[in-house]
């Protein structure tokens, strides 16, 4: 049964390329030359999992701004998730869109709305996997099954196709 997407989620949904569903199995800090001679931080985290719109399996490269190389080198950054979000082993959804110029002609995927563009995930007493929504105003308000997301995500793309 088809269910209304709520504007924050569609929003998410129309700013994205994509969704991935899995683990992040690496995590690496980047550094970038600054214009003004500083330096710019990037963190790239690899997430192998499933597509979210498809089901089909894949293994996404998500960046994002800030992190460390360092205790002491490196920089925060205010729209990047918090570091144990994205460590190693952690059950995640990111949300990514392509860019041709991350920093210093680095091109990939990046973190779609910062850190708005992650949830973490679960699988329930019933053998669901929930998304954990991330509260009001976020693109995942409240717990949601991966099955109406990825229902979600078929009808926008099917729209899209009839528009083209």
């Amino acid at each position: 049964m088809a269910h209304p997407v709520p504007d924050a989620l569609r929003g998410l949904l129309d700013g994205s390329d994509g969704g991935v569903l899995g683990e992040v199995v690496e995590k690496e800090v980047r550094v970038f030359a600054a214009p003004d001679g500083g330096e710019l931080f990037f963190t790239t985290v690899r997430v192998h999992g499933t597509d979210l719109a498809t089901g089909a399996k894949e293994t996404v490269l998500v960046t994002f701004p800030g992190g460390f190389i360092s205790e002491t080198r490196g920089a925060h950054s205010s729209t990047a998730p918090p570091a144990d979000a994205t460590r190693v082993g952690r059950r995640v959804l990111m949300f990514h869109r392509h860019v041709e110029d991350i920093a210093a002609g680095f091109s990939g995927d990046v973190l779609v709305s910062g850190s708005g563009g992650l949830f973490q995930w679960f699988t329930s007493r019933k053998g669901e996997v929930i998304v954990q929504g991330g509260g009001p105003g976020s693109g995942i308000e409240r717990n949601l099954r991966v099955a109406d997301l990825r229902a979600d995500v078929r009808r926008r793309l099917e729209r899209e196709d009839e528009g083209r």
